[in-house]
Order: C-alpha cells, then sequence, then structure tokens
C-alpha cells in the first residue's frame, strides 16, 4: 500500500517514515528533502474571488489535490495487475469529524473513479479558507456581480458550446478554468472570440491549476483517472462565493457530450478503458449525495446528458461563433505530446464524426488529417479498430447491457443512455462511411 502524508506546514513533512511519500499542500515543496507539493499557486487565486469559502468547501478542495497528487505519484505499473494500486492517505482538514462520518462513501466514489483501493486517515489541523482580497486592493478580483451560474469551462469543444448556449440563453455564467500548462493559451483564445461577439461583462473567469510535483526526480503516472476532480473542485469553490454574493442558489453545469460521459467500453478489452468517469452518470449522482451530506449545496447539471457531440454542435444556439471557435478548441486526449491534436484517439474521432455530422468542416489540424492514413499505420490505428468493432456490434448487441458495463445507471433512464450511445456510434459509422473506410 503506497502511503502518503500531506500537509500545508512543510515542518509537518520532516523526518517521515521511509517509504511514506510527504507532499506539502498550497505551496512549494523541498528537492533536497525530497517533499513533493501541489497547489502552490491555489491559494491566491482562491482570495481573488472576494469571499472566503466555508470550512467544508474548502476541505473538498484540500481532499481533490491530495487524491491528484496521489494519482500522479504512485506509479500503475508498480502494482500486482499492473493497474489498480493501494492509497494510505493521511490528511489535515479544517472539519475532520464531517469528512470521517462519510469517509466509506467517499472511497467508494473514488475507486469507482479511479480503479484504486482508497483509505483516508482525517486530522484536524487543515488548511483554513484565505482570506480573501479586498474590492480596493491592486489585484483584480473575479467579477460575480450580475453572474448566475457556474459552469465548466475546459477550452474543449463540448465546454465551448455549454458557454455559448448559456450566454444565448440570457444567462451569466462564471466560466471556470482548471489551466493545465497549455490549456490557459487555448481558454484565453476561446474567452478573446466571446468578448469580441458581444458577450463582454456577461461572464467572468476563474482559472486554477493544481499541477503536482513529484521532486525526487522519479516518472509520474500519466493515467490520472482523477484528474477532473480538481476542476470540480474550483467549481464548487466558485459556486460557492458566487452564491455568497448573488444570495440565491446557483447551479453547476457540467457540459459533456452523453457519449463519453458515459464511457461504454468499445470493445470487450476496454472496459473503463476512456479516459476519465468524472461525468458518469453514477459519478454525478453519488457525489452529488457526498455534498449533500457534508452540506455543500450545490446541484452538478449536464444538459447535454441525452445528446451525442454531433447534436451539440448542430443545436447550438450561435453555431456562426461556434463555428468560428471550433479550430481553438481541443478535444484530443494526447495534443500537449506534440502540441497538436492527433486526430486517431477516440476524443478526435468522435469529435470529427460529430463535426461531419453538423456538416462543417472548419476544424483543427491534426497529426493524421486523413482518417485513411490511420489503417496504415500499426501503432495508431487501436482506436479507429475499437470504434469499427463496436460499430459492427452495435446491431446485433443488447445496447442496454452494454452501457451498464461502464457503470450503474436509473433503470427509468436507461433506454435514454442507450440511445444515445448508439447514435453517436452512427456518427462515427457515417464518417467512416464518407471516408470510405467502411
Amino acid at each position: 500500500m503506497a502511503q502518503l502524508v500531506f500537509h500545508h506546514d512543510i515542518e509537518q513533512l520532516k523526518n517521515l517514515p521511509n517509504g511514506v511519500i510527504p507532499v506539502r499542500l498550497y505551496g512549494m515543496g523541498d528537492k533536497n528533502l525530497q517533499i513533493a507539493y501541489i497547489g502552490n499557486r491555489i491559494l491566491k487565486q482562491v482570495k481573488k474571488l472576494g469571499v472566503a469559502p466555508s470550512d467544508t468547501v474548502m476541505d473538498f478542495l484540500t481532499i481533490a489535490l491530495a487524491v491528484t497528487a496521489a494519482d500522479t505519484f504512485v506509479l500503475r505499473k508498480d502494482t500486482a495487475n499492473g493497474w489498480c494500486r493501494s492509497f494510505s492517505i493521511t490528511l489535515p482538514l479544517c472539519q475532520p469529524d464531517i469528512w470521517h462520518t462519510n469517509k466509506t462513501h467517499l472511497e467508494q466514489i473514488l475507486h469507482f473513479l479511479s480503479g484504486d483501493i482508497w483509505q483516508f486517515n482525517f486530522q484536524a489541523g487543515g488548511q483554513l479558507p484565505p482570506r480573501p482580497y479586498k474590492l480596493s486592493s491592486r489585484t483584480k478580483l473575479v467579477d460575480l456581480r450580475n453572474k448566475d451560474s457556474v459552469c465548466l469551462f475546459s477550452g474543449g469543444l463540448d465546454s465551448a458550446i455549454g458557454a455559448i448556449d448559456l450566454l444565448e440563453q440570457g444567462h451569466s455564467p462564471v466560466l471556470v478554468s482548471h489551466s493545465y500548462k497549455g490549456d490557459k493559451s487555448r481558454q484565453h483564445v476561446i474567452i478573446q472570440k466571446l468578448n469580441q461577439y458581444g458577450y463582454t461583462d456577461r461572464f467572468s473567469q476563474f482559472n486554477a491549476i493544481a499541477q503536482p510535483h513529484l521532486n525526487n526526480g522519479k516518472t509520474a503516472e500519466i493515467t490520472m483517472r482523477t484528474r477532473s476532480l480538481n476542476f470540480l473542485a474550483f467549481a464548487i469553490v466558485s459556486a460557492y462565493t458566487l452564491q455568497e454574493v448573488a444570495q440565491k442558489k446557483i447551479d453547476i453545469l457540467v457540459p459533456e457530450n452523453g457519449v463519453i460521459s458515459i464511457n461504454a467500453p468499445l470493445t470487450v478489452r476496454r472496459v473503463g478503458a476512456l479516459s476519465t468517469r468524472t461525468t458518469h452518470p453514477y459519478f454525478i449522482q453519488e457525489i452529488q449525495k457526498l455534498f449533500t451530506a457534508v452540506n455543500i449545496p450545490f446541484t452538478l447539471k449536464n444538459p447535454y446528458q441525452f445528446k451525442t457531440k454531433g447534436q451539440m454542435i448542430a443545436e447550438c444556439k450561435n453555431l456562426p461563433l461556434l463555428q468560428q471557435i471550433i479550430p481553438d478548441t481541443v478535444s484530443c486526449s494526447h495534443w500537449k505530446r506534440k502540441n497538436q491534436q492527433c486526430g486517431v484517439c477516440v476524443p478526435c474521432l468522435i469529435r470529427r464524426a460529430s463535426l461531419h455530422y453538423a456538416g462543417i468542416t472548419n476544424d483543427a489540424q491534426y497529426e493524421f488529417n486523413d482518417i485513411r492514413q490511420i489503417l496504415i499505420n500499426q501503432d495508431r490505428r487501436d482506436d479507429l479498430f475499437a470504434l469499427i468493432s463496436a460499430i459492427r456490434q452495435k446491431n446485433h448487441r443488447n445496447i442496454n447491457q452494454w452501457v451498464l458495463q461502464s457503470g450503474s445507471l436509473p433503470t427509468q433512464q436507461l433506454s435514454q443512455f442507450a440511445n444515445v450511445f448508439m447514435t453517436g456510434l452512427d456518427e462515427v459509422e457515417q464518417l467512416l462511411i464518407g471516408n470510405q473506410i467502411l
């Protein structure tokens, strides 16, 4: 079992037993002492909201950081089966008793999210909510005035549609971004185009980064099944501060097409293989229950749960603007390797199919612009072959059972989940027919 001890006070991380990974929260680590760190810039960003989060909201941010760090610092290949790790996390919180009461549920949720075994030891003395910057200070605050919702904004195509639709419906959202290296510049380009269109002052943006640093020269894990947990935590912090300002209930919008959200395995070998389950309906349902239990008063909503990516594009409430933005959006799961979208991974192929469905040709440049070239590249064609396999099965398999392989789904909506998955495969099929692959 991998043991990790977290604390915001670096003195508490010195002289730990051999084999324990010390991780500093909300500050820099120490290379000489091999003390890792995560979230060293986050408190400054939280202060820019102008309102201090509650202790419980701050604790959720702390938990999210700890989970992301553990997920990054412990390699899957070192485990017996090459995947499932066991974590022992010692973590100080502001309200440890509240979280201890809900510890088992949290551990179960994280097991679904990452496929690992999680064990928490919550202690007192957690990082308190930081004292916010004042409006009169020289630091520019996030403008929460007259805003009415929070929307995740990654720089991806789905989140761009989510932002546009909210604005076109007359809402004034706070767009929340997890700005990993490279993401921020793309998010900024989309923000500029929203402003140029005339949405200036209709929305605000909160962005932060929780980049984990191991500080011992060893390799980091790249599967990162929990990476979106920080994204969600930033949204919770933003929603709490906005609710304090607006004095009304604030919802958190999680814009994701139903096909990626459901994460149904394309082949027998790919059960749960797509990148993350953070928007899977079961995860959303269970994390919502946890929030209710610890008094985090927000509702997570995915308005596109039963829409394919193609339907999201075709039905966007400002399609001319979206067409300008599409080339700046990122869907690829590998784009940071070469600062270019590959065009061959499952998210890229679904994106290309969705644009084909909507009749849009204005897209980003891919490493493989010609889909047919993927077929002759043995190292890059696995995802395409998996989609082809799924397409060939779709008319012969029980679709309800198929979508349930990725996680529990509400019985009364099962046919809707099955339908969006089937329709998504239909979109990919039409793309492949159009490219003479099928």
